[in-house]
């Protein structure tokens, strides 16, 4: 019943060791990428890009000027190579692709993820995205048909939720794979820390820039933090319970959750502080879901899965003098071998089902009802500015602004309704 049960999940576990084996054989062919998103976490991701030979950045793009600038001096890139405002990722794509380049690394705010996985796989760039891959179910259908594109265009697409090529998981998988929990019952997952910083200054000049500086705070940006955080955790749910399938998603949801903390002050955005959910399967197996953002709470973040021979965390060390390599650099070695050996690798549908399972879960928390899949896809809000993306500009409004008390309306569980979260 085991191998039956994990088919998919062989397929997970053996990728990096055959990645790694075909890389020795690789040619040494430079690989060309364009950087889109210049903030820490767009500069981490092309740095551990960097880390593999023969890689390059040859042109980066971000909203803000300060942030391209920045890069250019980071990446030694001639001014022309830099691009700024709503349209940059066109222009920088168009630049990259120009001049060689068959690699986009995508870290700007996941609100815009969307929108930039499509231009790039248009232009036949193969993609590093970061997580979460969108903020709502507009942005999941969108994910769904690039990803489709992508797959027919033989590109090569990673998602930065780096527990998939970290060495204690891959131990852990192999271990549930082999049977030493028995059949897997149900996962309990966690993403519960302290708080997270307030950016930018507050005096920002315009209500779009005050908002994206501080993009933890906004649904349109970040999807809140059952999203932006814990989809780490709901993935590693989704794939134990999957087996490794990378479209096994739950098929309904139902929480709690609330703001405790986040209240009084309008640099605390509209985003829950903690979350509590209950997702549920085809096969009526129960993934227990918690993320909470509040200081001097328990911290936890953790994945632990219950089966019928006993029950124990995903994650195992390794053994005493292994060292773990770093799986934010393993993440982009297993992308770059693919593209150097032609090995199919498509983490878009994963990036995009997880995406999803935390849509469905705030969607739970903020209404208090029960929502289906269905209902997440075809009912839930749009909260991203798809349309006319392009013609924006750091004075145009952002999908939210201030009510008459200078702070921003919350969702109310109990009150607001599925089709309004």
């Amino acid at each position: 019943m085991i191998s039956r049960k994990f088919t998919h999940l062989s397929g997970v576990l053996a990728g990096s060791a055959v990645a790694a084996h075909a890389y020795a054989q690789g040619t040494d062919e430079t690989i060309k990428a364009v950087l889109i998103g210049c903030g820490g976490r767009g500069t981490g991701a092309a740095h551990d890009f960097l880390k593999n030979p023969n890689t390059k950045i040859i042109a980066v793009g971000d909203v803000f000027p300060d942030q391209t600038e920045r890069a250019i001096k980071n990446f030694n890139l001639t001014p022309e190579a830099g691009f700024t405002g709503f349209d940059a990722y066109r222009k920088a794509i168009d630049y990259a692709v120009a001049n060689g380049a068959v690699y986009a690394i995508l870290t700007t705010p996941p609100g815009f993820r969307p929108i930039h996985y499509r231009y790039a796989v248009e232009k036949g760039l193969n993609c590093f995205l970061e997580k979460p891959c969108c903020v709502d179910a507009f942005g999941y259908k969108m994910l769904m048909e690039v990803n489709k594109i992508a797959e027919g265009k033989n590109l090569k697409i990673g998602v930065g939720m780096q527990r998939r090529h970290q060495q204690g998981y891959l131990n852990g998988l192999k271990a549930i794979q082999e049977g030493r929990y028995g059949d897997v019952l149900m996962a309990r997952v966690y993403w519960n820390m302290g708080g997270i910083p307030v950016r930018g200054t507050g005096d920002e000049p315009t209500e779009m820039e005050r908002q994206i500086r501080n993009r933890y705070y906004f649904v349109w940006l970040c999807g809140d933090n059952i999203l932006e955080q814990h989809v780490h955790n709901l993935d590693i749910g989704n794939l134990v319970l999957g087996g490794g399938d990378p479209n096994f998603m739950p098929v309904r949801a139902n929480g709690m959750g609330g703001r405790e903390v986040r209240k009084g002050t309008p640099r605390v955005g509209h985003i829950f502080d903690h979350h509590f959910v209950e997702f549920v399967y085809a096969d009526g197996r129960r993934m227990f879901s918690q993320s909470r953002q509040m200081a001097g709470t328990w911290n936890q973040v953790s994945e632990h899965i219950h089966g019928t021979k006993g029950s124990g965390p995903v994650y195992m060390p390794l053994a005493r003098g292994q060292r773990e390599r770093n799986p934010y650099e393993v993440e982009h070695t297993d992308l770059v071998n693919a593209i150097r050996n032609n090995l199919p690798y498509h983490e878009g549908w994963a990036g995009a089902a997880a995406s999803l399972t935390g849509i469905m879960g705030r969607m739970a928390t903020y209404s208090g009802q029960e929502v289906t899949r269905e209902q997440a896809i075809n009912q839930g809000k749009t909260y991203m500015i798809y349309e006319n993306h392009d013609a924006l500009t750091i004075e145009s409004d952002p999908p939210i602004l201030p009510n008459a008390d200078g702070l921003y309306d919350a969702a109310v569980p109990g009150v607001s309704k599925i089709g309004e979260v």
